[in-house]
């Protein structure tokens, strides 16, 4: 087949993947969000509170990876089109010896950052007068060994579109985990014993994944070695990754140290609560973004750049009422859920509340553009706007947190998003691969979609708010009404804006064909 290309079951893997990935992503935030409840209510949200630090601390450290394995998975998409064996073993052995390399690396930072732990805590007060450095060493220890034990191969099964058996090992081993957290947080109280199961179920799950993709794969061994040309292109496109892994670390772990250094570990354990319920709702919107990049990979290889384009605006619809949807359920649902949860002591902001819904929707809006960019190879083509984004945050965070707290931390992510990635990485894809001249044409579906949400978001607000007076004594009552609420009226009003017009029509007709099989 050296000489034609192979088309992957694009949609069959596509459901599969998204089918096990929302198992692996409900089980992955009910269990761990159950831990997270009971570390607060046995040990004080000060001890998630340091979690979340050390854990963006080894976000940062991560920038080692320097974004390798997304590269790689790439480069295999061409050789697995044409069935190149070989070139797909020599990329995995190249992978292998970088991963090998990155683990050291890693090991190297983390212990030289020890000693200044101390003042990435405001007060320098320790939560249970534990070992700092110790607690440390254990998140430390989970990092490298995840990337020194068959790290490696987990690139073939996302490259061939199979991530659902990563899924199901997920699924096993997280299951397993939380499980054994909760019995030692409930009964031993002993927090090191609940500290040493991530290491000790990360080295689980990295000889799972490598027995499974030997038996599933065993064609592709990591041997032989990629030529010049494949080696310069591959370092070319690490260049870029590092740099855009560098805007996601100041968007994301950036922003934990910060509120913790000027605001301290009360208010770091807070934020991350609802940080926790909006990386949820990310997490299981992305599970359709993961499961398309390898088939929209395949598809740029095999297929004409106008119908990529239609098929972008086509999933970009789609995917924008969703994303819509959600934004209202956060907003109308965050107070009355986290009240219930956590209670009133530990709850922030009204205005934190619609800064955090805002934050939500603005990932979405980049996140079918991110599919199609990394799917085409882009993030060197997007190295500029990543750097100013990184900057950009960083430097808002340490101004606005001054200023507006907790809120300034989130309206400085927004901006920067909007500006950079948004406007100016849309541009950039638009222009190197697409190049029809519809740029106006896919930030004017935005505009209309944002204010599709808006008006949406105005009614449902205003509606669970007048409910909420009729039940205004209840915790409970509130959340109810307001869910029962969420759950019907935004969808009745985007079927009522959206129902008659042709692109809805359109994509329903689409999903009907391609995923329903009718």
């Amino acid at each position: 087949m050296s000489e034609e290309f192979r088309k992957l079951e694009r949609t069959e893997n596509v459901k599969r993947n998204v089918s096990f990935g929302l198992i692996n992503k409900v089980v992955a935030l009910l269990l761990p969000f159950i831990v997270r409840t009971v570390l607060i209510y046995k040990f004080g949200v000060d001890y998630l509170g340091l979690n979340s630090v050390f854990s963006s601390i080894l976000q940062v450290l991560s920038l080692a990876e320097l974004g390798f394995g997304t590269a790689v998975v790439f480069s295999l998409y061409e050789p697995i089109a044409r069935d190149d064996t070989e070139t797909i073993c020599a990329y995995l052995n190249t992978y292998r010896k970088v991963y090998l390399v990155m683990g050291g690396v890693v090991l190297a930072l983390g212990l030289i950052i020890m000693p200044f732990l101390p003042f990435l805590v405001r007060g320098r007060v320790i939560p249970g007068d534990l070992n700092l450095y110790l607690w440390y060493f254990v998140f430390l220890s989970d990092a490298v060994i995840s990337y020194l034990l068959y790290a490696y191969k987990m690139c073939i099964p996302t490259a061939f579109q199979r991530d659902d058996l990563l899924s199901r090992i997920d699924i096993a081993i997280m299951t397993i985990k939380s499980v054994l957290q909760i019995l030692v947080l409930l009964y031993s109280r002993n927090f090191y014993l609940y500290l040493i199961m991530f290491p000790i179920t990360t080295v689980l799950r990295n000889f799972m994944i490598s027995a499974v993709v030997s038996k599933k794969f065993p064609e592709y061994t990591a041997r032989g070695s990629i030529s010049k040309e494949q080696s310069a292109d591959l370092r070319k496109r690490v260049g870029g990754l590092m740099i855009n892994r560098v805007c996601m670390i100041s968007r994301n772990g950036i922003d934990s140290v910060c509120i913790s250094a000027f605001l301290g570990l009360t208010i770091t354990g807070i934020y991350h609560s609802y940080f926790y319920v909006l990386n949820a709702l990310v997490g299981i919107s992305m599970i359709l973004g993961t499961a398309m990049t390898p088939g929209v990979g395949n598809s740029i290889v095999t297929d004409t750049r106008e119908k990529n384009y239609t098929d972008m605006r086509r999933f970009n619809y789609l995917y924008m009422i969703i994303a819509g949807w959600a934004s209202v359920c956060m907003l109308c649902l965050y107070q009355p859920f986290v009240r219930v949860w956590l209670g009133e002591k530990l709850m922030l902001s009204n205005a934190a509340v619609i800064a955090l819904s805002l934050y939500f929707y603005v990932l979405k809006m980049v996140d079918m553009r991110t599919v199609y960019s990394e799917a085409a190879g882009l993030w060197w083509d997007f190295r500029y706007m990543m750097i100013i984004e990184a900057i950009a945050n960083i430097a808002l965070n340490i101004i606005l947190v001054r200023a507006w707290g907790v809120v300034g931390i989130i309206s400085s992510t927004i901006i920067s998003l909007i500006f950079a990635n948004f406007l100016g990485s849309s541009g950039i894809l638009f222009k190197q691969y697409f190049k029809n001249g519809k740029l106006g044409e896919f930030f004017a579906d935005h505009a209309r979609y944002f204010l599709v949400t808006a008006v949406v978001t105005v009614v449902t607000y205003g509606a669970c708010f007048g409910a909420s007076q009729l039940v205004s004594g209840s915790k409970w009552g509130i959340l109810l009404v307001r869910a029962v609420i969420c759950a019907v009226l935004p969808a009745a009003l985007f079927f009522l804006i959206y129902g008659r017009t042709q692109a809805f029509r359109e994509a329903v007709g689409w999903v009907k064909r391609k995923v329903l099989k009718r």
